[in-house]
């Protein structure tokens, strides 16, 4: 995975990202939370803003406290296609990481199909929407609290 690294020079620029990456005014929010700060809740708000501001689909948040050993939050949301949903990760992944946040693992980035970002106490999956529908993860935790969001205009 190749992160911009000078927004001036075009062969830096993520193919996926196509000029949007995070600028300094979207990330003023994530810049600001100190670590001792970072709850699971604060953790997953800042990944949201990012998944808004990709126009990521279908976003929803599991809350799985006291229900999993895995995680305390799961973010769940899908991409129009495979290079949208790697546009979304590289967004997330790169936004996160100017803030010194940086995932336990990164799975299944390359084919886009369902990519998963374990950032300890809270998982984002961001799936290509067959995909989601087959697996169906919130249809698994039907039982725990589920926040959605709408979908970009």
């Amino acid at each position: 995975l190749k992160f911009a690294t000078d927004k001036t020079d075009p062969s830096t620029r993520s193919p996926y990202l196509n000029n949007t990456a995070p600028t300094e005014k979207n990330l003023s929010s994530a810049i600001s939370v100190e670590e001792k700060d970072r709850t699971p809740k604060v953790l997953s708000d800042l990944i949201l803003e990012q998944l808004q501001e990709a126009k990521a689909l279908q976003i929803c948040r599991i809350d799985l406290q006291g229900k999993s050993s895995l995680t305390d939050l799961l973010l769940i949301c899908e991409g129009r296609s495979h290079l949208h949903s790697r546009g979304i990760t590289e967004r997330v992944l790169e936004s996160l990481k100017k803030t010194g946040i940086r995932p336990q693992g990164v799975e299944g980035e390359r084919e886009g199909n369902w990519i998963l970002l374990d950032y300890g106490e809270v998982i984002l999956h961001v799936f290509h929407p067959v995909i989601r529908k087959y697996y169906d993860l919130e249809g698994l935790h039907s039982g725990s609290p589920i926040e959605t969001w709408n979908d970009p205009a």
